[in-house]
């Protein structure tokens, strides 16, 4: 992968139905060009599908990361038992042997006991547990936050969401021929979503498939630093090299970022760069897996 390659997979990360052309545009490359970049992602396994679901914001669901290291000697039965549970969304493994779980709750009353399931099922000793308040990236297209939550959606949008669930990029004709509605109303009602920010469409990212180096850093920050502006500083100085970066309402010292290199030396200077900002320490954690599951919030648009 190139700079080129991750800046599509950034404008694909929040919106999956961006055709060819838009995406030439933001980037600069001819369509031919996206096109056969975005063909090989596939063909590499790096996007595993195209996605489309409620966004967590616009049915007030709470996005939780919850991380630690995982001490348990059954991997496989470990993440079969946390993935089969309603709220865990995905799991990344790196190494350290550490953990991170995305969860959805559906409320503030979830989060304990969810948590205490995730320290059980993965022998994980006093978790760090987020809730997700903030992400910078550097894309030219923004993610759209609902104005109010529990946003207004009726049985037909359900449909349309589930015919784009597992390709997000079907067209219009195949998603009216799926319902039963015309193109026209399908493509008003698909537009009100996207504009009204009720529809997630992202694709499943696989860093396990290509051959560069995929990371998290977790950077704590001196009490006086304003972390959210640290955090677009970061994104500035270091894209695409740090090219997502979580902030958390309960942790207000913390910032996860997600961090793409060539090669381990590219690595090893990053964490040296990084280490002379005015931050109090770094930890890295190298991803080798990625796993995605259904939630409970999947399950309202099944039949």
């Amino acid at each position: 992968m190139d700079e080129m390659d991750l800046n599509i997979i950034l404008l694909l990360f929040n919106n999956s139905r961006l055709t060819y052309r838009e995406i030439s545009d933001f980037l600069g490359l001819s369509v031919n060009a996206i096109y056969k970049r975005i063909q090989a992602l596939i063909e590499l396994k790096t996007i595993n599908r195209f996605t489309a679901s409620l966004k967590p914001y616009a049915i007030n669901s709470l996005y939780t990361f919850i991380f630690g290291q995982c001490n348990s000697q059954d991997m496989e039965r470990t993440i079969q038992e946390l993935g089969n549970h309603e709220n865990t969304w995905q799991i990344i493994l790196s190494s350290r042997n550490y953990m991170y779980i995305g969860a959805m709750l559906e409320n503030i009353h979830q989060l304990e006991p969810y948590t205490a399931f995730i320290a059980k099922t993965a022998l994980m000793q006093a978790p760090k547990v987020g809730l997700l308040s903030n992400v910078q990236y550097k894309a030219p297209i923004p993610y759209i936050i609902p104005k109010s939550s529990s946003m207004q959606y009726d049985q037909l949008d359900q449909e349309i969401i589930r015919s784009l669930r597992y390709d997000s990029r079907k067209p219009i004709a195949e998603i009216a021929e799926d319902i039963n509605r015309t193109s026209n109303t399908v493509r008003r009602r698909l537009n009100r979503l996207i504009n009204e920010g009720i529809i997630d469409l992202s694709i499943q990212f696989n860093p396990e498939a290509s051959k560069d180096i995929f990371a998290l850093f977790q950077i704590t920050l001196p009490p006086y630093i304003e972390k959210i502006e640290f955090a677009k500083y970061l994104n500035e100085k270091y894209h695409p090299h740090l090219f997502y970066i979580w902030s958390f309402s309960n942790l207000p010292s913390l910032i996860l970022c997600w961090v793409w290199v060539n090669s381990m030396k590219e690595f090893n200077d990053l964490i040296e760069n990084v280490k002379r900002e005015k931050i109090e320490s770094l930890l890295f954690d190298i991803m080798y897996k990625v796993y995605y599951f259904e939630t409970w919030k999947e399950k309202l648009v099944q039949d």
